[in-house]
């Protein structure tokens, strides 16, 4: 009897480690992806060339395979289209409802209002007339954005009057539904938490503190787990994301959610259904918490029960994000020599050379980051800090290397 057989989402570098991990764990895999050349499609069992977010095509071909289970582990745009064919095909999941609660702003706003949660004051709009208005009625600053995108794409934090067109535009250009929210800027420490959700219990399995660019606010420059926050605070912030969670609706699986924390108020700025980017969900759970969440995820797609028990003092790590200088990137220096750092986990660049380096649009064009992982949140950023300080590039057109920074 051949083994069951998993249904992953998505075929590109995050879903790699999901891939190999079900092979080792005993199932067959069949990966689906919108485009022909993806790394996934080397370890899967099988393959089809499908468009992620089209819940019909996905839902043909995993009816034809006769899957046992699907997930989509790390992107916003597929977890709809796995909850609504593992509904459609009576498959563990979330529920196709469910599953638009997390990637909707506008509804994730009013369900976690309705829950009691403070919530930034926000409307939709439907043309940057609107947007004019709503940002005028809000109060400046505002930020703007997509209902149904992720990684900050589209978002622009706007400061006046004059910048609310352009936003508009922008965030308009990423929302596959054409919807734009405009909302009031949320002001206090950016949070973010991590965890699972089995039978209705939200386990917190990471609590870590975002430092923000100064010149682009939106995107952060660095994760640190766990944020220096006092226990009170913590207790605080995962009550919410209980009380967060609930109000969405989900019953099981992983999630990773954004907060600030203003003074008493713990304030829901976006709840993901999924695990995080930037090796958060493969590489930093597992070693803060001691809950390995990519391997309960799958456990849980396929139908089986899981255990979450994350460990009493969490471990930490440290995501330094790189920045480069803008132009044609010819060639990155000390790679692996900021790899070989002790408490280094990974080091990756989402740019190679030849590629142009530009501005920080939203959080996918940062050039790439460290991932170091420590005992303490100290000993992380030292570790982390050293690995950045040995990476240089060579610019198009420049006399010398230039550090990252």
């Amino acid at each position: 009897m051949p083994a069951r057989l998993l249904h992953v989402l998505g075929g590109g570098p995050w879903q790699v480690p999901t891939v190999r991990l079900a092979k080792a764990l005993g199932y067959r895999v069949l990966v689906t992806d919108i485009y022909a050349d993806r790394p996934a499609y080397a370890l899967a069992d099988d393959h089809e060339v499908v468009d992620i977010t089209n819940r019909a095509a996905t839902l043909e071909v995993a009816r034809r395979h006769r899957v046992d289970g699907i997930l989509c582990d790390t992107t916003d745009v597929g977890v709809p289209t796995a909850a609504f064919v593992a509904q459609a095909l009576g498959l563990p999941g979330m529920g196709y409802e469910t599953a638009l609660n997390f990637t909707d702003k506008s509804r994730m706003r009013k369900l976690t209002e309705r829950a009691g949660l403070a919530v930034p004051a926000h409307r939709l709009a439907a043309d940057a007339s609107g947007a004019r208005t709503a940002a005028d009625a809000l109060g400046y600053p505002v930020v703007v954005k997509p209902v149904d995108n992720q990684s900050g794409r589209g978002v622009s934090r706007v400061a006046d009057r004059s910048g609310v067109e352009a936003a508009y535009a922008l965030a308009r250009s990423f929302s596959r539904s054409g919807g734009v929210l405009v909302e009031q800027c949320a002001q206090g420490c950016e949070i973010i938490v991590d965890g699972f959700v089995v039978d209705g219990a939200a386990r917190v399995l990471g609590i870590a503190d975002k430092s923000p660019y100064a010149d682009t606010p939106t995107i952060a420059s660095r994760i640190l787990y766990p944020g220096p926050l006092p226990p009170a605070d913590t207790a605080r912030i995962g009550a919410a994301a209980g009380r967060a969670l609930a109000a969405l609706g989900l019953e099981n699986g992983v999630f990773h959610a954004e907060f600030v924390l203003d003074g008493e108020a713990v304030m829901p700025i976006d709840l993901a259904a999924r695990g995080g980017g930037c090796m958060i969900y493969t590489h930093v759970v597992p070693h803060v918490s001691g809950v390995d969440a990519n391997r309960a995820m799958i456990r849980l797609a396929m139908g089986e029960s899981i255990e979450v028990a994350p460990l009493a003092t969490p471990r930490a790590a440290d995501i330094e994000f790189l920045r480069m200088p803008p132009g044609r990137l010819c060639e990155i220096r000390g790679a692996a020599e900021a790899a070989a750092v002790p408490g280094v986990a990974a080091v990756h660049f989402n740019v190679a050379a030849g590629d142009v380096v530009g501005p920080l649009g939203h959080k996918d064009h940062r050039p790439g980051y460290v991932v170091a992982l420590a005992d303490t949140a100290a000993q992380a950023v030292a570790a982390a800090l050293q690995a950045k300080a040995t990476i240089g590039v060579v610019m198009a057109g420049a006399a010398a290397p230039v550090a990252v920074f």
